[in-house]
């Protein structure tokens, strides 16, 4: 539970996955930080287990497409019902190496990964925070919390949706980025009170 000032507490998601934040992610030895440059621009987005998914087809496309390739090809090909059921079978099956193979092309052809090694030298474009003490953990515990207020989701705090930058430059070791992630996540609640400088 994040313990902001005054009552941005109840702001607060309780257990809250960190899979609102699209370049953070929880593994089993702690979480996988993105670099947001990896998806910027791109059709592809980070899934809960750190993969990358293309998502330029609709959900379900592919089954559906795998098939109606099965019906088509028992139909078409079928005479008799245990025909017609051995050839749909035969046509799924093909239907979905046809469907590996287009998604790995499409995949190889315009990769990400691939992409970002070469316009940055062959830099990682993750990093694994595992080390429970480090400021790293903190940002990714600060980040992830902040990511699942109300305020954030809705676009009251951080507008400019800076944070997924912010936790990679932090987890890399900025100090300016590490400072304006934990003035996001505790915003100061009222005037300030210190006699004008």
């Amino acid at each position: 539970m994040s313990t902001f000032p005054g009552d941005a507490s109840v702001d607060f998601v309780k257990q809250a996955p960190a899979d609102r934040l699209p370049t953070l992610v929880r593994t089993r030895s702690g979480y996988r930080v993105f670099d947001p440059a990896l998806i910027a621009g791109t059709h592809y987005q980070i899934d809960d287990t750190g993969t990358l998914v293309w998502t330029r087809l609709p959900a379900g496309s592919t089954a559906l497409a795998v098939l109606a390739v099965g019906a088509v090809s028992g139909l078409l090909l079928g005479d008799g019902w245990l025909l017609t059921l051995l050839w749909a079978a035969v046509g799924v099956v093909v239907g979905t190496g046809l469907a590996g193979l287009a998604l790995t092309l499409v995949h190889t052809i315009d990769s990400p990964e691939r992409r970002y090694r070469h316009r940055t030298c062959g830099a990682p474009f993750s990093q694994d925070v595992t080390d429970r003490g480090s400021r790293a953990w903190e940002l990714c515990v600060q980040a992830e919390r902040l990511a699942a207020t109300r305020s954030w989701v809705s676009g009251r705090v951080d507008r400019e949706r800076q944070l997924p930058e912010l936790l990679w430059a932090g987890v890399l070791g900025s100090g300016w980025a590490a400072e304006e992630i934990g003035r996001m996540a505790n915003p100061s609640t009222g005037p300030d009170l210190r006699a004008p400088a």
